[in-house]
């Protein structure tokens, strides 16, 4: 009798903490100082209808996750990343990227915003982007490009990216527009994607 209530009480115990960093994920009352230039961005966001463009190994991601990460890393608040990207005609996530955007915020010296995009697909592949907050956009460029830092099935594909240029543009609170412009091994690709605000 005893070992089955501790073991609800436990059971209850990780739902309840579980619960609590999940919410805490979007909770701007715990969000850092450092991250304040990125407030707006904290949330959940899906992808609206089709991306308009051109693309072939580098598709829009059908979610995009920001949350607060109030624990430092490298010197700088961060903020944690992740990508979903869905099955056609499904919610089932066929592959998902993961990582997270460091924070330096304006000196004296320089009165820019920098952040770095950091990031590892699901499929091996991992990239450093590094750019800077301006208002309603983060803008970022490939720093480095990881061909495939574990081995996972890669559907044949090969990838090698060569040129990466990410644009986020928050038009108001619930909306926000992704452009990627990219030059791999293969071809050009380049689109633009809206979201929508679902979870913040």
């Amino acid at each position: 009798m005893w070992r089955r209530l501790c073991g609800l009480a436990v059971i209850a115990l990780v739902v309840v903490i579980a619960h609590a960093r999940y919410e805490d994920r979007y909770d701007m009352d715990t969000l850092p100082w450092d991250l304040r230039p990125v407030r707006n961005f904290i949330g959940m966001w899906e992808l609206q209808g089709k991306p308009a463009g051109r693309w072939r190994d580098l598709p829009a991601p059908d979610l995009i996750d920001f949350s607060i990460n109030p624990i430092p890393k490298f010197g700088a608040r961060t903020v944690n990343i992740t990508h979903s990207y869905y099955k056609p005609n499904s919610k089932d996530v066929a592959r998902s990227d993961y990582g997270f955007m460091p924070i330096k915020n304006a000196t004296r010296r320089d009165p820019r915003v920098h952040v770095a995009y950091l990031t590892t697909s699901s499929m091996g592949y991992s990239m450093m982007e590094q750019g800077f907050v301006r208002g309603p956009k983060i803008i970022t460029h490939l720093k480095q490009f990881l061909r495939r830092s574990f081995d996972v099935g890669n559907n044949g594909i090969d990838l090698e990216i060569r040129e990466f240029e990410r644009q986020y543009e928050q038009t108001d609170f619930h909306h926000m527009t992704m452009k990627i412009r990219a030059a791999t091994a293969i071809e050009t690709e380049g689109y633009t994607a809206e979201y929508k605000k679902v979870l913040w």
